[in-house]
């Protein structure tokens, strides 16, 4: 029997213990230094590291678990764990584990800013084996929300136009994007926000993919276009500066596997 380390009922995880975990702390991802895999043993991890765990749930077969450590980086180092802040792991992972930590980081931030009923102020209960919530008292059930957004990449003969925000790394420009108004089709809100943020219109709007991106609970939906008219006119209340680039001289870009990163690369 796992011994509970936190206000979180651990019983609960008892019918996991032999299942694989991803152990998710407010610096990042717990991570084995000598196997670098950041999906470890339930039970083994929780008896070495002794975690308090705040909240868990049963993602893709994998037990996603939100924790602190009470244990310096010197003593991590010791019992071969380290902690992989979340962006630079992305990078570095297969497309199947950047898939279950997106969704794993989008829902643990849900859980976090959802804890009350919206309805009846009381708390809410939530299940390991899913992603919804339930009031106990009104009888609400709560879903994880994300908020919709549009990313256009606009050609122009060889040139590409790219934006950046104040929030950008530095020297980091990406596709225009913006989120969704009430009543809008992501059409609609492609061809807005890019009229409001540069001051174009675009033609030949065709849909590319979309994605999950928990920073903080964007569902993106990718669009390639073609510029029409108008001059370029930068909105410096939504961006910092806007350019033309040629397609063969590009500045830094998006890490991936952002959808802005493979968006642009699609037409390199």
């Amino acid at each position: 029997m796992m011994k509970p380390m936190s206000n979180f009922n651990i019983a609960k995880l008892n019918e996991y213990r032999s299942s694989i975990a991803l152990f998710f702390t407010a610096d990042g991802i717990i991570a084995n230094t000598q196997s670098k895999m950041t999906l470890l043993p339930l039970s083994v991890t929780i008896a070495i590291l002794k975690p308090q765990i705040e909240m868990a749930y049963l993602c893709d077969s994998v037990i996603i678990i939100s924790c602190s450590i009470n244990l310096s980086k010197e003593e991590l180092a010791a019992a071969h764990f380290t902690i992989t802040p979340i962006r630079p792991l992305l990078t570095e992972s297969e497309t199947s584990l950047q898939h279950l930590i997106l969704k794993a980081y989008h829902w643990l931030n849900w859980d976090k800013q959802s804890r009350f009923c919206g309805q009846c102020a009381s708390v809410l209960e939530n299940k390991l084996h899913a992603t919804e919530k339930y009031c106990p008292v009104c009888q609400q059930t709560f879903f994880p929300r994300f908020s919709p957004a549009v990313m256009v990449l606009i050609r122009h003969q060889d040139k590409l136009l790219l934006g950046r925000s104040k929030h950008f790394t530095p020297g980091v420009y990406s596709a225009l994007a913006g989120f969704v108004d009430v009543g809008e089709t992501a059409e609609m809100a492609a061809h807005r926000e890019v009229k409001e943020e540069v001051g174009i219109t675009i033609s030949n709007l065709q849909y590319f993919s979309s994605q999950t991106w928990p920073f903080p609970d964007s569902f993106m939906v990718a669009f390639t276009a073609t510029y029409e008219s108008g001059e370029l006119t930068v909105d410096k209340d939504e961006l910092e500066d806007a350019q033309w680039f040629s397609i063969d001289a590009l500045p830094k870009l998006p890490s991936l596997p952002s959808i802005s990163r493979r968006l642009i690369d699609s037409i390199r």
